[in-house]
């Protein structure tokens, strides 16, 4: 299953950078979500379609990488304006996403999100039977942040954000829709969960 292989390969990446971070790594206080270091490459990215959206972000610059520095703030991005607004917190600060479902895959978003700082990060995420998992970048060129949790009956989702450079860096979350419904209620009911789908490809037959 995607979300089973999608969580193993999470797992070893936090299990590759706790041992790199052996003996080093502090817990930060609960309005911090991301205080490592910079990592020049996507960690997992392409599973959930974060690496798509830092292309997409790349070419609208003419193919300008962004600098290994300091991360820039993300402004919001004019595309996502209009999507359904959820709210919540990680940690101790409050958050408000823009969230959509993905247009050619099911049971997945994208969008972006705010907190207390400047600019926005950059969302990707999917769920399956109850379980979601949705990655984060911070300044369009890597991955910084991973969200676990499940869904609960009335499209509440509640879990645990880990920082994508210190895993021990763990975050409580619960984010819930303000209005719309994009992630849709899990209640363990026959057909509980279904939600937007692709539509299915035109024959080129003519009449089909």
């Amino acid at each position: 299953m995607r979300l089973a292989s999608l969580t193993k390969n999470l797992c070893a990446l936090g299990l590759a950078a706790v041992l790199a971070l052996a003996g080093t790594a502090q817990a930060a206080p609960a309005t911090e979500l991301s205080t490592g270091p910079v990592n020049t490459g996507p960690a997992g990215g392409e599973g959930l379609g974060i690496n798509q959206a830092i292309r997409d972000g790349e070419a609208r610059r003419g193919g300008t990488s962004l600098s290994t520095g300091a991360p820039k703030p993300l402004a919001p991005r004019p595309e996502y304006a209009s999507l359904p607004v959820y709210v919540g917190k990680v940690g101790d600060q409050p958050v408000r996403l823009r969230l959509g479902p993905k247009p050619d895959e099911r049971d997945s978003v994208r969008g972006e999100y705010a907190g207390r700082g400047a600019g926005v990060r950059l969302l990707a995420g999917e769920w399956e039977d109850g379980a979601f998992l949705m990655e984060e970048s911070d300044d369009g060129t890597r991955v910084s942040g991973n969200w676990e949790g499940s869904i609960d009956a009335s499209g509440a989702v509640r879990g645990t954000w880990t920082d994508a450079f210190n895993p021990a860096i763990v975050l409580p979350f619960f984010i819930r829709p303000l209005g719309v419904l994009v992630i849709p209620p899990f209640d363990m009911r026959p057909n509980s969960g279904v939600t937007y789908a692709p539509p299915p490809p035109k024959s080129s037959i003519s009449g089909w």
